[in-house]
């Protein structure tokens, strides 16, 4: 711990902590093992990280929501084991005591300059680009992927393994598995090259690939390919994934 990083009593620390200069630790963090606060980062009151994270320079985690609603509840921002949290990132906490508060999970990376705003949840192996900004309520699932400079609408959700390219706007769902980008943000194939990297298939791509030409590439509306997906094609895991996240969109699809 350098000299000058301010710890507070009631702050708690893991084994092998690592406190860089002018770090602020508050009462009321937890910081678990091995887990890395560089110089000038922040970890406020309510903020839980788990072990084996880096929290690089002038990142703030657990920062009050930006919620004109705010009581000033006790909530909460929490980060899982292994999780990389880049220069100037901003994490804000729940905006209610009863909800879940601000979640980020495990193995994810959040480039420079991120904004993740209250009541957000993101996945384990999430990747997000420098300058993503994130609106409150918003979801982002396991292994999906976001391009650099791209804002992200409150309440929107991202699907697990999608990739949104760099510079655009999310302001519908973007549905699992699939390739995003353009202006406004359409589908444009599935996200193959992470897919097999992730170790799908080819037959599972295939099912995915046809699963989507019913959705976006056919006269049929999102009620008529989604019974179409049922009838017509094997419902292995990664189909009936695309048909729960289809059903359940509150701000539609792109």
């Amino acid at each position: 711990m350098h000299k000058t990083a301010v710890v507070a009593p009631g702050a708690e620390l893991g084994q092998d902590v690592q406190v860089g200069p002018y770090a602020i630790i508050e009462a009321g963090s937890r910081i678990g093992d091995r887990t890395t606060v560089m110089a000038h980062a922040q970890v406020l009151f309510g903020a839980t990280v788990g072990s084996d994270c880096r929290i690089f320079h002038g990142a703030v985690v657990g920062g009050i929501p930006q919620d004109l609603k705010y009581d000033g509840s006790d909530t909460v921002a929490v980060i899982g084991d292994n999780t990389t949290i880049r220069e100037f990132v901003t994490v804000n906490r729940g905006s209610q005591e009863s909800d879940n508060g601000t979640v980020i999970g495990s193995g994810t990376l959040l480039m420079a300059y991120i904004h993740v705003g209250h009541d957000t949840i993101i996945g384990d192996g999430v990747i997000i680009a420098n300058s993503v900004q994130i609106g409150g309520f918003a979801r982002i699932d396991d292994y999906a992927s976001i391009g650099g400079i791209t804002p992200v609408h409150q309440f929107c959700r991202v699907g697990t393994h999608a990739f949104v390219g760099g510079g655009f706007r999310i302001v519908q769902d973007v549905p699992p598995y699939i390739l995003a980008m353009g202006e406004p943000l359409k589908y444009a194939g599935i996200n193959s090259v992470g897919l097999k990297r992730r170790g799908f298939s080819q037959e599972t791509r295939n099912l995915i690939k046809q699963a989507y030409r019913y959705i976006f590439r056919s006269e049929y509306n999102l009620h008529q390919a989604i019974e179409k997906i049922k009838n017509g094609l094997e419902l292995i895991p990664e189909l009936r994934t695309i048909l729960e996240f289809a059903e359940q969109t509150e701000r539609g699809l792109i």
